[in-house]
């Protein structure tokens, strides 16, 4: 026997359907009676004034008439409506004390609803294998953003943005029961599904990095690392490096065996995927890019060098040791105290530095170099740390 239930989706796209007849309304299609439709759904338990619904329906426009023009998009929604329910004439849309709403005696299956309940459910729930249930079929019912191509329509927005932090929270929690129970690849694979919803939510990132260092994969932690912060600069031209510097740090510590080769760190620093369009950056970076071609204009028939500097401990290769560690910081102020300021640097592993020297040629590199050195020498505090230097022109 036919079911008259209708079953409605918001997330991602916009349809309803029961045995006997589906709705689903494309950009070209719907229009105001959609968002007539939608907007009842989605406030179901609420009467809503005919005054509310004209602002809803014709937000910036003048209607004439809008008691008329309202009246008749009620009258094509229900006749839409009555498709559903051939052997019944109880309509959907109801009217009393001057307002509209969703006739709530009309069995209706809707995401949206299901989705808060699972999420109310599972923060009282004491038991953790229910409380997993309630996010697991959160996070399958969340199919994208709520009523997409009603995305700009300010109420839609509000709803997107609720549904879409709760959702947030759904994954948040996910990952919580995953991790104590030691399923670290599996957080990985949540949060990259929902990353592709693109919710630019640096918690999640934070997840995927942790995952990665439990996994004791501290490369593919410091690659991902990488891609997040060019992620964020290139679409948002936000710098979130500060506040991934406490797992950035802890990443570098876990790279211990991990040394790059002067040629790695060329091909690294000279790969651009965003070669084919104008580079972004935010207004920081774009002050410091500035700053620097300022300083360096008097120099532009200088040459420019890359170069690697290489702290080791030679009774513990491999090992990021206290005393390689003291080292590093040392190394980090003779840099910084006896380079021009137009010269830059950055810590590019657990120990070593990467300088990019602006000189007029290659023994003004040399120079450079000896000086940083012969301070270092003079003073480190471990003489058992050695010190290699790669140096390679920029062309």
């Amino acid at each position: 026997m036919k079911s008259e239930r209708l079953h409605i989706q918001m997330f991602g796209e916009f349809h309803m359907k029961n045995d006997y007849y589906q709705y689903v309304p494309r950009s070209s299609k719907g229009g105001q009676v959609t968002t007539l439709i939608t907007y009842l759904l989605a406030n179901k338990d609420v009467e809503v004034s005919k005054e509310k619904l004209v602002d809803i329906l014709w937000p910036e426009e003048e209607i004439s008439n809008p008691t008329g023009a309202l009246r008749n998009l009620i009258y094509r929604a229900r006749q839409e409506l009555d498709n559903f329910f051939p052997n019944t004439h109880s309509p959907c849309i109801l009217f009393r004390r001057n307002a509209y709403m969703w006739n709530r005696a009309i069995d209706c299956d809707t995401d949206i609803d299901r989705f808060e309940t699972l999420y109310n459910q599972a923060q009282k729930e004491a038991d953790p294998a229910e409380q997993l249930r309630c996010y697991r079929e959160m996070f399958q019912l969340y199919q994208g953003n709520f009523l997409p191509l009603q995305g700009r329509e300010e109420w839609v927005m509000f709803r997107s943005t609720y549904y879409q932090n709760l959702y947030i929270k759904c994954v948040l929690n996910l990952c919580r029961h995953l991790r104590q129970a030691g399923e670290f690849q599996q957080v990985i694979d949540l949060c990259e599904q929902a990353n592709q919803k693109e919710l630019m939510n640096e918690s999640i990132y934070r997840e995927i990095l942790e995952a990665y260092l439990q996994l004791g994969q501290s490369h593919r932690a410091l690659d991902y690392y990488r891609s997040v912060l060019n992620l964020f600069n290139t679409r948002y031209g936000v710098d979130v490096s500060e506040s991934f510097a406490d797992i950035y740090s802890r990443i570098l510590r876990a790279s211990q065996n991990r040394q790059l080769n002067i040629q790695d760190l060329e091909a690294n620093l000279k790969e651009d995927k965003n070669s084919r369009g104008s580079f972004y950056c935010n207004f920081d970076i774009f002050k410091n890019i500035y700053q620097i071609n300022m300083r360096a204009l008097h120099r532009v028939k200088s040459k420019r060098y890359l170069v690697l500097m290489t702290l080791s401990d030679p009774e513990s290769p491999g090992i990021l040791t206290n005393e390689l560690r003291e080292e590093m910081q040392v190394l980090r102020d003779v840099i910084q105290h006896n380079l021009r300021r137009n010269d830059v640097f950055t810590q590019s592993s657990y120990s070593q530095y990467s300088l990019i020297l602006t000189v007029p040629g290659e023994s003004g590199c040399h120079i450079a170099i000896n000086r940083v050195r012969d301070r270092y020498l003079s003073d480190r505090r471990n003489p058992g740390i050695q010190l290699h230097v790669d140096i390679k022109e920029i062309v």
